[in-house]
């Protein structure tokens, strides 16, 4: 005999946002990679049944990568390589012609917190990538307000 119990979790779905929500810019010059006017596709879904946050405009992405089946009212550190369930891998990635790149991001943190009105998760990401091209160091701020049905 099988028994089912509904369970909160957050869905598999795709959702197409009018605005972009991801921030990922130079320090130096406030350049913003994403163009915040033109629309984005939010992916949530599951790989190895561990919870993955996608953001896609073009051919670029900003990817969370999180230890867990599903997300708590909590911190996350993120930290490149992690295993643990308090930490969260994060990356932008993007096309250029027939290469990938895909960019870690160091170190930061994700507030996740439930709104109970709402019935969403509303995820805040600072964070920031440290990039080395020979001698040259570049740094970029990382920013994001999601939200997660």
């Amino acid at each position: 005999m099988f028994i089912s119990l509904p369970v909160l979790a957050q869905e598999e779905r795709d959702t197409t946002l009018s605005r972009c929500p991801v921030y990922i810019t130079d320090t130096a010059s406030s350049n913003n990679f994403f163009i915040e006017g033109r629309p984005v596709v939010l992916k949530v879904y599951r790989m190895k049944g561990k919870l993955t946050i996608k953001v896609e405009q073009r051919d670029q992405f900003f990817t969370l990568y999180f230890h867990e089946k599903r997300l708590k009212n909590t911190t996350y550190k993120i930290k490149q390589g992690s295993k643990s369930r308090g930490e969260v891998e994060a990356a932008y990635t993007f096309k250029s012609g027939e290469q990938t790149s895909f960019v870690p991001v160091l170190k930061g943190t994700i507030e996740s917190i439930f709104d109970k009105e709402k019935n969403l998760w509303r995820l805040t990401v600072n964070g920031m990538i440290i990039n080395q091209v020979e001698r040259i160091i570049t740094h970029y701020r990382v920013k994001a307000i999601l939200f997660i049905k």
